[in-house]
Formats: C-alpha cells, structure tokens, sequence
C-alpha cells in the first residue's frame, strides 16, 4: 500500500512539474490583418500584410469568429435568421419596399420579434392584434425572425407570434453577419487576435483567440460566363489580321 501511494504521490509530482514547464514557455502575442490563402478544418492558412504566411488555429468557441460580408438573394435559404426595419401601419401591412436587410446567427441574448424601432419590447398588437388605431397611421419596426420564402418581389417572415410578407426592392442589400468559421473563403480579409510560443515562432502556428473575416466577393456570387459569340468575334478578327499580314 505505501509503495502504490509513493508511485501515485511521484507521478502527481512529475505531472505538475510538466505543466508548470509548460506555463512557463513564454507566449507572443500576434494581432495584424492579412488574406485568406488556404483553408483546412482546424483554421485558415493566412498571408499577413508583411508578407509572412502563418497557420491559423480557430479559437475554441465560434462566438468569437465574425463573418461579415454582404450576399445575393440566391444564397438566403428558408429557415435563417434575418431582421430588417420596415414602415408599417396598424394592421401590420408593410408601406415600402424593404431594401435593406441582415443574416445573421442569434445566440441566448437574441430577441426575435417586432418592435418599435428605438423602442424595446415586442409590440405584440402589430401582426394579427387587435387594432383600435386607424389603418392611414404608421411607424417604423424592427422585425427580425425566420425566413419562410422569397418569391415575386415579396418575402415571407415568421417568428414568435407573428407572420408578415412584405415587398422587397430589387435592389435590397442584403448584409450577412455570422460566426461560422466555414463560411470564410479563399481570398478573404482577415483580422486575427492570437498568441503563439515564442521559442516556436519559426513554425509560424498561431491559436486565435479571435478573428473577423471580410468576405471579398458577395456570398452567392457567381462569376459571369465568358460570352461565346464575343470570343468567336474576336476570334475570327485575329484570324482575320493574321491573312492580311
């Protein structure tokens, strides 16, 4: 028994000493921007401003990976997240276009809902309430919720107690604000908190404790096709100077 407790009381003994070995192993800390020249599962491999080309390790918690960027209507699908302000009159009937709206990923502080826009709490008497004012009066909401369609000019919007279908302008911005490291593309700006080893620093392995991610291109972006009978154009044109020489 005594020699199991002496073996146990030793290995506890070299197991603190490793850790505080390794607390001892002084940290840098690395805070600059840079581009997003490679992606794996674990990071991103990043091109600094300077130059240097570093390995990036994600923080632990996503929370503390923003992505912002803006995107095309065909990359929203049904089921997330979007709030907008919207003018609308007593009977919850939408006045205006909307031409701005945003995307983004609620947490546990989220409210979703309608409400005055300046003023908090739900308005719970807007969409389908009773309604003792008259319909000519209007105000400005906040309406955030869930996408349930997009569909000849109009959107459809669900969330508690309420559904409301509004017009949407053709021109609407739509601005996106998520912390899903997976949305990052190459190509990206990327703005990084992290810390490595100093007496690594050679590797250039960084862990982040926090990153805010640029899309450079719209999310839903397709490039445009080459036009074919332009090409055949200018095809046949050098075709052409190449007899006359």
């Amino acid at each position: 028994m005594l020699r199991k407790l002496l073996a146990l009381s030793m290995l506890f003994t070299c197991s603190a000493g490793l850790q505080a070995q390794q607390q001892q192993i002084p940290k840098e800390t690395l805070r600059t921007t840079g581009k997003i020249i490679g992606l794996f599962n674990a990071g991103y491999y990043v091109e600094l401003d300077s130059g240097q080309k570093w390995t990036i390790f994600l923080p632990d918690n996503s929370q503390y990976v923003e992505v912002l960027g803006q995107a095309e209507p065909r990359w929203l699908q049904r089921g997330a997240y979007i709030s907008f302000a919207g003018t609308f009159n007593s009977k919850g009937e939408a006045q205006t276009a909307i031409k701005d709206m945003q995307v983004f990923q609620p947490n546990k502080d989220t409210k979703l809902g309608v409400q005055l826009d300046g003023i908090a709490g739900a308005n719970k008497g807007l969409f389908g309430g009773q309604n003792t004012e008259p319909a000519q009066q209007t105000a400005k909401y906040l309406v955030s919720g869930r996408l349930v369609n997009i569909k000849d000019s109009k959107m459809t919007v669900s969330g508690p107690g309420f559904q409301t279908t509004v017009p949407i302008s053709d021109t609407m911005t739509i601005r996106v604000k998520m912390n899903n490291p997976a949305l990052a593309r190459v190509g990206d700006k990327v703005e990084l908190n992290a810390w490595y080893y100093k007496p690594r620093a050679q590797l250039m392995q960084a862990k982040a404790t926090s990153l805010k991610v640029t899309a450079a291109v719209p999310f839903g972006y397709i490039e445009p096709k080459p036009d074919a009978k332009k090409e055949d154009g200018d095809k046949e044109k050098e075709e052409e100077k190449k007899d006359d020489q």
